[in-house]
């Protein structure tokens, strides 16, 4: 195993951080909600409509490296509860993308799922998050 050679955030830039990423979440989620609402007004296949699809994809690839690029420089204890936070965030967005596709077989109306996806993660993320600071501080 190779020694970890960034050294740990200290709490200002961990406090730093969350508030940035918390914000980035917020500006990904505002963003893409809005792009499909605005991506539902124009014609399929349209120029306007792609592009409105790659603004949404460029939104979710920022998101992606805001959570990945810091996590390098936590300790062992901050990854330990980003693990357990994103962990919550897959498994329940699974459960909640699978239950709804069980009740939509019952009869129930579809949920544009593209647009909700990041959303709901981010938000179980948080969740997750609170939750296992709670746990280990």
């Amino acid at each position: 195993m190779l020694p970890d050679c960034n050294p740990p955030l200290s709490k200002e830039a961990l406090a730093r951080w969350k508030r940035r990423f918390f914000a980035t979440a917020l500006l990904t989620a505002v963003a893409i909600v809005a792009a499909a609402w605005v991506g539902r007004l124009l014609p399929l296949r349209s120029p306007g409509r792609i592009a409105v699809a790659l603004l949404q994809g460029a939104a979710s690839a920022v998101l992606i490296v805001a959570i990945a690029r810091p996590l390098r420089h936590f300790d062992e204890l901050q990854r330990r509860i980003q693990l357990e936070a994103l962990a919550l965030a897959f498994a329940g967005t699974g459960i909640l993308g699978t239950g709804y596709g069980f009740l939509i077989n019952a009869g129930l109306p579809e949920i544009d799922w593209g647009a909700w996806l990041w959303p709901v993660m981010a938000g179980l993320w948080a969740v997750g998050l609170v939750i296992a600071n709670r746990r280990y501080r």
